[in-house]
């Protein structure tokens, strides 16, 4: 199992998280779309690692909703911290340079 490890973010919470294995993967498609995207997954996975929000433990997303509920309590600054420390700095160009690829 993946250690936890955590962020701050710029407002000043931590955010704890650990990142998820294939089988996380798995549930995580039956909460999506019929044919869910590359950039959909990863940020549904991102959101899904997180186990605490300042010492307050986070209940793994079950539903749909449960999902965008934690992500509405990450808010911006904790996808944006999140981002960095999984995909790394360059996650934003990179997402636009499978955009367009996508479309070609």
């Amino acid at each position: 199992m993946a250690e936890e490890r955590t962020v701050t973010t710029e407002d000043g919470r931590t955010i704890t998280y650990r990142e998820r294995g294939p089988g996380d993967v798995l549930a995580l498609l039956e909460l999506g779309p019929a044919a869910p995207s590359t950039a959909w997954l990863e940020y549904a996975l991102m959101i899904s690692s997180v186990e605490e929000i300042d010492a307050v433990p986070v209940i793994r997303p079950r539903t749909r909703v449960q999902l965008e509920q934690v992500a509405n309590q990450i808010g911006h600054a904790g996808v944006e911290a999140l981002s960095a420390a999984l995909f790394g700095t360059d996650g934003p160009e990179r997402a636009a340079a499978e955009r367009t690829a996508a479309k070609n």
